[in-house]
């Protein structure tokens, strides 16, 4: 006879995050909060995509922790194909994008998602639609300072050779050059 030992083993909760669905460049949902032990499973449909992971500022660029690659192509939709499993160990944010830049980039499209975003994600997907490398607001701003001439040089240097003597011209005034020392 067998007794219950009181230690049944709970398997971690799934969430499925739909990558690309009929063509469309989107993770569906592209935000997720998600408890310490749960499982993310990334199905891939449609197109070539990627699950790379990047940071909040820097949401386009990998940070080399996570990366899924290109092998799921996957042109007919089919569910299941191609999944790729995260595990959440922490309730760090995590960002992610899809590094597919043929015809244009898929991340600067908006093809980006955030794990435990912690009221994030918008300013992640801002990141990643202006398509530069946003700056935290918490930033040291240099002020702006004005470029542009306050003087129009219209003439600077001719130059002349008369064999062992040089002469330069700087707005008028000649300079001779003999052997190194000027005059």
């Amino acid at each position: 006879m067998s007794y219950p030992t009181g230690t049944a083993s709970v398997p971690y909760p799934t969430t499925t995050v739909t990558v690309g669905e009929a063509g469309k460049l989107v993770f569906s949902p592209s935000s997720l909060n998600a408890t310490i032990g749960s499982v993310i499973a990334f199905n891939f449909l449609g197109l070539n995509h990627t699950l790379t992971q990047s940071e909040l500022w820097d949401p386009c660029r990998s940070n080399q922790l996570f990366d899924s690659g290109f092998h799921q192509f996957n042109p007919k939709n089919t569910s299941g194909k191609f999944v790729v499993e995260f595990k959440v160990v922490d309730q760090d944010p995590k960002w992610f994008f899809c590094a597919q830049t043929v015809k244009r980039s898929h991340c600067q499209a908006g093809m980006v998602f955030s794990l435990n975003p912690h009221g994030s994600h918008a300013q992640f997907l801002h990141n990643a639609l202006a398509g530069i490398e946003a700056q935290p607001s918490n930033a040291c701003e240099l002020p702006s300072v004005d470029l542009t001439p306050s003087h129009t040089i219209t003439h600077v240097a001719t130059a002349k050779d008369h064999g062992d003597q040089q002469a330069i011209q700087i707005n008028g005034k000649e300079i001779k050059i003999n052997n190194g020392s000027s005059s």
